[in-house]
């Protein structure tokens, strides 16, 4: 496994001087945020900003073979296709910066919980996916289903937060389609993460590696809270996972930047030695 960190414990920065800090830390594996994203977006003119941060990117030796798509809820928004609109863009600009993997998240409906909800709700998703999946397809790029929660729903269900509904969901969409497992998540909804990772196999494609005690998704580095690693780093070797332990650690960044770098560089010798095998 390779030591990645997301781009957003520099949010406030431009991607292209975010890639280059964390650069000059240590980092050499990095996943671009939504919000970076966003900004290549925003300003891109015929692939001109994409291929300016691939090209700095290889300058600094540092790869990208991740990102986050935008957030929304298919089963949920009120402005669906404007985030879809958004979403085929980024997946376009993922092609262009030679990214593998967009992370995007699987929807879920506010009604009651019975089979025709249920129904509805996995029908929504494919119909959404399955048209995300083929503008990935033609960019040449994958998109990667995170695990959701419970808690982020309280008192319902969420769709995607167990390996089988995730397992599902990819095997409709077919080899273009993978899952990133959310450690966080996962200490949520009160999973057996060694036996889940395991489960999810050859599916897994990348990972977004956080803490927390269990009472919300604190997004800490790792043996800051509750979740048992040693499972995790067993669920991972056994699920033959070789891809990015991508940090995604908010709640460690919440700090001016000089000390958030120093965090950023514990951050770096956590990850090393974990994915190296020598924690826990």
């Amino acid at each position: 496994m390779r030591p990645s960190v997301w781009t957003s414990a520099l949010v406030e920065l431009e991607p292209e001087e975010a890639a280059e800090r964390l650069a000059r830390i240590g980092w050499r594996c990095l996943e671009l945020s939504d919000e970076h994203m966003r900004r290549v977006a925003g300003r891109e003119l015929a692939g001109g900003a994409a291929r300016a941060l691939k090209e700095l990117c290889g300058k600094l030796k540092v790869e990208v073979p991740q990102a986050h798509g935008p957030m929304f809820n298919c089963c949920e928004d009120d402005k669906l296709e404007e985030h879809l609109e958004l979403t085929e863009e980024v997946l376009k600009l993922a092609g262009i910066l030679g990214i593998r993997w967009v992370v995007l998240h699987p929807g879920s409906a506010s009604v009651a919980e019975d089979d025709d909800a249920l129904e509805y709700v996995r029908r929504r998703n494919l119909e959404v996916f399955r048209r995300l999946s083929d503008v990935a397809e033609e960019a040449g790029v994958g998109i990667a289903l995170e695990n959701m929660n419970d808690g982020e729903r309280p008192g319902r269900r969420t769709f995607g937060s167990t390996p089988p509904e995730l397992l599902w969901l990819v095997g409709n969409l077919g080899p273009g389609a993978g899952i990133c497992w959310d450690t966080g998540h996962a200490h949520l909804q009160r999973l057996d993460q060694r036996r889940a990772l395991r489960a999810l196999g050859k599916h897994l494609v990348a990972t977004h590696i956080a803490d927390n005690d269990g009472s919300g998704d604190q997004h800490l580095f790792p043996f800051e809270g509750k979740v048992d690693w040693k499972g995790v780093m067993e669920g991972l070797k056994e699920a033959g996972y070789s891809g990015p332990f991508n940090l995604e650690v908010p709640g460690e960044t919440k700090v001016p930047l000089p000390v958030r770098e120093a965090k950023l560089r514990y951050g770096l010798e956590l990850a090393e030695a974990m994915a190296e095998g020598k924690v826990p």
